[in-house]
């Protein structure tokens, strides 16, 4: 069975969330002529919508009466009046998965959708996004009526506000009115059971007051001997809070230095964790195939646009993101790929600074990232070692890197081991020295300023 996207307007190959093709085909002629959805509970199944939503969604989209049936013997059959072509049937699918299937804030298909207090909400399982979805669309009010079950798939029970046929609404009158019989004699019986009771209730009062007054006696022998337990724990804690000050004393300094150490060891280590909960997952790695597909399709994204905008660039990066799994590092090197190309120098890098800007300061990259994602870019483009020094120069005036950001990273080896380092720390020494030069020259010329002030 041919498989798409979901939504189908999404044309990204390696996109995962995949459902069958709607399929579709008209019975019937004249007046009885119709269009039966032939795998409509596969393409539900698929998106996690009960298949009657889908159903009375397009019979409201295309203006048409339209009704979903599962009887014994007879199989699933999604129905909708009239001749309808298939690609606007898929265009009105597609309509429906914006509205109550993807979310509004990362666009995956990961709604969980519920009622609650007569309003349709939901929950995304991908970014953790929770609010209001659609109310305002026809389907609304039969969703309102009819709310999911827990698994989503399909209608909710009788108690839960489900849809029920025919004959479970004669089954459920019966049960209401012989549960109204039931309550009428049953007030006889109560009526004369009613004494007995009185009774007992006065007999049980009695017993209550009674063991008030036994409870009263005995907390009043037990006040002294509290009060004497009261003293000796009084003592016992403020032995115990003067030795522990002293161990928190220890443990602070343990712990400030400890935290030193796992502030450089962080920045090495630090990655997209709120996006990625699942732990399974491995991240991308610059070198691979798949990094160089998502380069591929941001490129492709990029030639249909004029003059892309910086954010319009950056939400489409952050879906490739969130779609193919890699960190806020790889990220920032995949955009040097796809506005760079395979030869980026300082004048094209400078040339897309409003778009490179965008992906450093969302949130603000720490200068050591910066430097790892042109380490890694230098590691795999060979062509650019003699103006890498340049590109550096472009990091630091843009405000990208730092100058003690580029200084320990390089001179201190708090990139050692990392893609490219060992090749970018040779290439990036005139720089450094340049940037060491103007350090001190900055300090001579304070100095000067304070001996000409205090003469």
């Amino acid at each position: 069975m041919a498989m798409c996207n979901i939504p189908s307007t999404n044309t990204d190959p390696q996109y995962r969330y995949k459902m069958p093709r709607l399929m579709a085909k008209i019975e019937g002629r004249g007046n009885g002529i119709k269009t039966c959805i032939v795998n409509m509970g596969e393409v539900a199944r698929a998106i996690k919508r009960p298949p009657q939503y889908v159903t009375k969604f397009f019979g409201n989209d295309l203006g048409a009466q339209a009704n979903y049936t599962n009887k014994e013997g007879e199989g699933e059959r999604s129905i909708v009046r009239g001749a309808h072509q298939v690609e606007d049937l898929r265009t009105s699918l597609d309509k429906f998965i914006e509205k109550y299937v993807c979310c509004e804030n990362c666009h995956l298909p990961e709604i969980d959708m519920y009622v609650k207090k007569g309003i349709i909400q939901g929950r995304c399982n991908a970014c953790g996004w929770a609010g209001e979805l659609d109310n305002t669309d026809k389907l609304a009010a039969f969703i309102i009526k009819n709310p999911p079950d827990e698994s989503g798939l399909s209608l909710g029970t009788v108690d839960q506000g489900g849809g029920m046929d025919k004959r479970e609404r004669q089954k459920l009158k019966a049960q209401k009115a012989k549960d109204k019989h039931g309550t009428e004699d049953s007030e006889d019986d109560s009526a004369s059971g009613s004494a007995k009771e009185k009774e007992k209730k006065e007999k049980k009062e009695k017993k209550e007051k009674k063991e008030k007054k036994e409870k009263k006696k005995k907390k009043d022998d037990d006040d002294s001997d509290e009060e004497k337990e009261k003293k000796e724990k009084k003592e016992k804690k403020e032995k115990k809070e003067k030795k522990d000050k002293g161990e928190k004393k220890e443990k602070k300094e343990k712990s400030e230095k400890k935290e030193k150490k796992e502030k450089k060891e962080k920045k090495a280590k630090d990655s997209d964790d709120e996006d990625d909960d699942d732990k399974d997952v491995k991240n991308l790695q610059h070198d691979e195939e798949q990094t160089k597909a998502v380069v591929s399709v941001l490129k492709e994204w990029l030639q249909g646009q004029s003059s892309p905008k910086p954010a319009d660039f950056f939400e489409e990066l952050r879906m490739q993101q969130l779609s193919k799994v890699f960190d806020h590092k790889v990220r920032l090197y995949i955009a040097f790929e796809a506005l760079c190309g395979d030869s980026m120098d300082a004048k094209a890098l400078e040339g897309q600074k409003k778009l490179v800007d965008k992906v450093i300061s969302s949130p603000k990259l720490p200068g050591s990232e910066v430097l790892w994602a042109l380490d890694a870019y230098l590691d795999l483009h060979e062509g650019i070692s003699k103006g890498f020094p340049m590109l550096l120069k472009v990091a630091y005036d843009q405000d990208w890197a730092e100058e003690k950001d580029i200084l320990s990273y390089y001179n201190d080896d708090e990139g050692k081991g990392e893609p490219g380092f060992q090749e970018a720390k040779k290439l990036a020494a005139p720089f450094l020295k340049w940037l060491a030069e103007a350090n001190d020259s900055d300090d001579d010329d304070d100095d000067d300023n304070d001996d000409s002030d205090s003469d």
